[in-house]
């Protein structure tokens, strides 16, 4: 099922090595059992035919996110784009998109950031965040299928103190561009303490932790076909600095 960020606001990554309780196995064969059953008449669900954008609009200094930015989306070879604007806490989505290539406009402050090569699939949502240089209007151009864009970035949040850093970033899909979520991430200092999260619907991770030298690898399960692990090392966090790591996995391996 599709999910775009009207229903992912709330969605956070959520740390590792919480107790859950778990239900009997044979309650399991049970519910499994009587889930069969009663689906076995059910119509098949229609496939979806349509695709989504979304993503989120900040300042690249502060990481502070945009309110009410405007955003277009155009087909390529359409004139009419899709018109929005980025809510309080920076997020903005666009529905009911045909599959095909699009571009983006955005715009604040009288800076405009332009997106182009961005492909739109049926059933998924494709994520483009919105990175702004408050204070230094000049144009950002972003091409979404060049690698380069996935490039480590560094700003700074007004919140940090000096003993606190942070490491966040998505992990993504080398082939299709497409976020990954579930993926297990894991940040490693020099003395080899480990935290670790997992990528919520947007692909998306962070880590709240002391400045130092960290490596940082996501771990994703390829659902029974094998696993794929991604790792990047030597990244030096400064304190009260915020360390962006993209993280791309091949899924179609």
């Amino acid at each position: 099922m599709r999910m775009t960020f009207s229903r992912l606001a709330g969605a956070r990554p959520r740390a590792l090595g919480v107790w859950l309780r778990v239900a009997h196995a044979h309650s399991v064969r049970i519910a499994l059992l009587c889930l069969a059953a009663c689906g076995a008449g059910a119509h098949p669900v229609p496939r979806a035919t349509t695709g989504a954008i979304a993503g989120l609009a900040r300042d690249h200094d502060s990481g502070d996110p945009i309110a009410k930015a405007e955003v277009r989306i155009r087909a390529t070879g359409d004139m009419q784009p899709h018109v929005t604007t980025s809510n309080e806490r920076g997020l903005y989505d666009v529905e009911r998109l045909a599959p095909g290539r699009y571009s983006l406009s955005a715009s604040f402050a009288g800076q405009p950031v332009d997106v182009a090569n961005i492909d739109v699939r049926a059933g998924e949502t494709t994520v483009v965040d919105l990175v702004f240089t408050l204070g230094r209007p000049d144009p950002v151009k972003v091409d979404f299928g060049d690698p380069k864009e996935g490039a480590i970035d560094r700003y700074k949040p007004h919140h940090l103190t000096a003993d606190a850093a942070i490491i966040e970033g998505t992990v993504n899909d080398a082939g299709t561009r497409l976020r990954v979520a579930g993926a297990v991430i894991t940040a490693v200092d020099a003395d080899a303490r480990a935290q670790q999260t997992v990528s919520d619907n947007a692909g998306r991770y962070h880590f709240e932790l002391a400045p130092g030298t960290y490596s940082i690898s996501a771990y994703y399960s390829l659902g029974g076909r094998g696993q794929i692990e991604v790792r990047r090392s030597g990244i030096d966090v400064h304190a009260a600095e915020a360390v962006v790591v993209p993280l791309w996995v091949e899924l179609a391996r």
